[in-house]
């Protein structure tokens, strides 16, 4: 997981993902009319310009923003400090950290609600992930909330090159060395370009798409309280989930 290629593209992105996402803000507000509140310490980790700050919790809350890229964590500094955006009190309670999901500056047992939004499929290997999973585990309080978006594998879009790929890499052992090459080891691995017409330059990230079945048993040490399929373009592209640490 790189901050490089997102810090190249951090204007950009910005000029494309100012608000906060809808189709979260939808989870959130179906989460709220069920009665879970979100407040005390909350992570947004991979929180990138901040897009998100807003919606995230209930007050009282402090918010952290933890993300890999300097570029997207400035833009982020920006927004706290226009007075248009954030009144005084409201910027006061949220703080932005450069830092590494993987390695979170947080104590154990201190963060009450960790929101990690399209981030998690960001990190290569499926160890990493696991073992990211088990830092946030650690790092939240008894009972404590994840609220966890990553992309679906088998959405419209992807659907025909993840066919293809799962057979060359069973059939196919110079596909398999190639996508190896690539550092898309794993079935389910996949480089996006991000392309900024303005300057006729396409930058590369790295994404995990995942199955139902491979989300569920990576989360498998949390307790799953709701699981939907929403977003993107054909409202099916994303899995939103809501899970709590266990109690014991």
């Amino acid at each position: 997981m790189e901050g490089s290629n997102f810090n190249q593209i951090a204007r950009d992105y910005h000029l494309k993902r100012k608000k906060p996402w809808r189709p979260l803000e939808f989870f959130l507000n179906h989460l709220k009319n069920k009665g879970y509140v979100f407040n005390g310490i909350c992570l947004d980790l991979g929180c990138g310009n901040g897009r998100n700050f807003k919606i995230l919790g209930n007050p009282p809350k402090k918010l952290i923003g933890i993300d890999i890229s300097i570029e997207l964590l400035k833009i982020a500094r920006d927004g706290l400090n226009d007075i248009d955006q954030y009144a005084k009190f409201e910027s006061n309670f949220i703080q932005i950290l450069l830092g590494d999901l993987r390695q979170l500056p947080i104590r154990p047992n201190s963060a009450t609600n960790i929101f990690t939004i399209a981030s998690i499929h960001h990190i290569i290997k499926k160890s990493e992930r696991k073992n990211t999973l088990s830092h946030f585990y650690n790092v939240l309080k008894k009972n404590g909330c994840l609220i966890l978006t990553v992309w679906r594998k088998w959405q419209k879009t992807y659907r025909g090159y993840f066919l293809m790929d799962w057979m060359k890499r069973n059939f196919a052992v110079k596909h398999r060395k190639l996508q190896e090459k690539l550092g898309l080891e794993e079935f389910g691995d996949k480089i996006v370009p991000w392309t900024i017409l303005s300057e006729k330059k396409v930058y590369h990230r790295f994404y995990h798409f995942f199955s139902k079945h491979e989300i569920k048993k990576l989360l498998r040490i949390f307790k799953i309280r709701e699981f939907k399929i929403m977003g993107g373009p054909n409202n099916r592209d994303n899995f939103f989930i809501f899970a709590q640490k266990n109690k014991s």
